[in-house]
């Protein structure tokens, strides 16, 4: 249950930072301090499905491998997952570059919440 809410609730935030972060690099802020506030509700709203493929990677190889794989993984996952809705859900056509940097909106949130949903470690225990 911990693992879930870890990622129900930081992954939204955690990948809207990373988003507006990216978009304050790029040159561009939509809205100002005003649509960073109107943006975190809708974070959480396109963040729901990619937080729910991300947790269900990272429960499922909880305890298949180690922590630093399960990182990699779950960077992988978050990666991939958060270019594909962006894929699917665009309107306008993008540049390459637009979508891979997308990507790490959603590996920072996934390792992230990955290494604080972790739990003991099977050669941990006695």
């Amino acid at each position: 249950m911990r693992r879930f809410l870890v990622f129900l609730l930081l992954g939204p935030l955690i990948g809207f930072a990373v988003f507006a972060v990216r978009d304050m690099l790029g040159g561009k802020i939509y809205g100002g301090a005003v649509g960073l506030l109107v943006g975190l509700p809708f974070a959480y709203v396109f963040g729901l499905p990619i937080v729910l493929v991300m947790w269900f990677e990272d429960w499922l190889l909880e305890r298949k491998m180690g922590l630093w794989p399960k990182l990699l993984t779950s960077a992988v996952t978050g990666y991939v997952a958060v270019i594909a809705l962006l894929v699917v859900a665009t309107s306008r056509p993008l540049s390459l570059r637009e979508i891979l940097t997308f990507g790490i909106v959603g590996a920072i949130p996934a390792v992230v919440c990955s290494w604080l949903a972790r739990g003991k470690s099977p050669t941990a225990q006695s």
